[in-house]
């Protein structure tokens, strides 16, 4: 029933962030594609020593989970290799909502103790005057994010250490609980820090790795990306399930890039810089990076393997993954995807504090809750190690659903203020 109702609101979601994402991407004449204004913004940032280079990176630690890797696989599981097309154009579509969301994020922030905040309660407070709106935006963000998406990648994490390298499940969460207490307890300073180092790493790892296995099937990988293409406009062979793989495709790429669900914003509320085009430009490297590299690469290494052989229920998508890596690069292949988890799946779950911390100090104007909120985090790594990955990617899609169809309502809405100049 839940998976009914998920996928019904999926469709009238998609078909809302493609129609909005479209709108913006006309109206400020295609941004995403802007690639030389893009490189520049990055540039000037890094060279006048700003926070922004900072602020990519704890985007991109959000981004890049699990989502990018069994997230991918339980796409081409559920919608076919035609899934990765739309997934794609979802990217290319859906940049234009990370260039908005920016732009709102810092237009509405609010400068609290010398320390900015914002991100989409506080634009459906200010800018829609709705702060019923608000508070269920900021409600849905702090279940999603502190009880479903910190479920996922701890998770992941835990039935990977323990079936990939046989630790016991006890000692691998005692290990995540420690770390993650010291990772969060000092707040933003030390989660951006954090994530400023393993985002390089890990993105370095993976497109090594990603390349490494193209190269080694070149051949068959072209044949791949040409049948992704054509299988994606097979419209005699899918009939009436032609939505499925579009659908899927969609979902995935916006609960990888998060496009539309509005974390961009609140990162970006942080930044010490004013100018909120040049920061929508840098974020569009986060969505593009995440859906066309990251999730990409899954997608080959997956692809380029015998996955079909396998026969699997109560799919959480890691199978498919570790099966492929195995076949590429044997066992060695197996210890470097649990390495990969780990760092994908922890920045998430810092990086998802932070979004359930802005959320509860726009709810309840102070941070004398936080201390409450770490404590929930602790709790729930320790519960989602034992919790049934289906019942957690179930109730992470209805979720992740409500939230972007609330933030696309808001950024429609105030799209007559966006588009005021600064």
């Amino acid at each position: 029933m839940l998976k009914v109702i998920s996928d019904i609101i999926w469709i009238a979601t998609t078909l809302f962030i493609i129609y909005v994402g479209l709108y913006y991407t006309f109206y400020f004449k295609f941004p995403q594609f802007k690639i030389v204004s893009i490189i520049k913004s990055l540039k000037k940032n890094v060279n006048l020593k700003t926070n922004s280079f900072k602020l990519l990176n704890l985007t991109l630690a959000g981004k890049i989970g699990v989502g990018s890797i069994s997230g991918i696989a339980l796409c081409l599981y559920i919608g076919g290799i035609s899934s990765i097309f739309w997934l794609w154009v979802s990217a290319l579509i859906t940049a234009s909502l990370s260039y908005v969301e920016t732009k709102l994020g810092i237009k509405y922030r609010e400068k609290i103790n010398n320390e900015y905040i914002g991100g989409p309660a506080f634009y459906i407070n200010q800018g829609l005057n709705n702060k019923k709106l608000a508070a269920i935006y900021s409600i849905l963000i702090i279940f999603a994010y502190i009880f479903a998406f910190i479920s996922i990648q701890s998770n992941t994490i835990v039935l990977s250490l323990e079936n990939i390298l046989n630790i016991k499940r006890i000692v691998i969460v005692l290990f995540l609980l420690i770390i993650t207490y010291f990772s969060i307890s000092k707040g933003i300073k030390t989660i951006s820090t954090i994530t400023s180092i393993l985002v390089p790493i890990m993105g370095s790892i993976y497109i090594i790795v990603g390349f490494i296995i193209i190269f080694n099937n070149f051949s068959e990988v072209v044949i791949i990306i040409k049948d992704i293409i054509v299988s994606a406009f097979n419209f005699k062979e899918l009939k009436s399930l032609v939505l499925i793989p579009v659908i899927v495709g969609i979902e995935r790429g916006i609960f990888s890039s998060e496009a539309g669900i509005g974390t961009t914003a609140m990162v970006t509320a942080l930044s010490d810089s004013n100018d909120s085009s040049r920061q929508a430009n840098i974020q569009i490297i986060g969505t593009f990076f995440t859906s066309l590299v990251v999730c990409t690469i899954t997608a080959l290494i997956i692809l380029t393997s015998n996955y079909q052989e396998l026969n699997l229920s109560n799919i959480n998508g890691i199978e498919l993954v570790s099966y492929a890596f195995f076949e590429h690069f044997g066992y060695i292949g197996i210890i470097l995807l649990t390495a990969i988890i780990f760092l994908f799946a922890f920045s998430t779950i810092v990086t998802s504090y932070y979004y359930g911390e802005i959320n509860m100090r726009y709810l309840f104007n102070t941070k004398k809750y936080s201390t409450l909120l770490k404590i929930i985090v602790i709790i729930v790594v320790m519960y989602s190690a034992f919790t049934s990955p289906s019942i957690l990617w179930n109730i992470v899609d209805l979720v992740v659903a409500l939230i972007a169809l609330i933030n696309i309502y808001a950024m429609y809405k105030l799209r007559y203020k966006v588009k005021q100049k600064e």
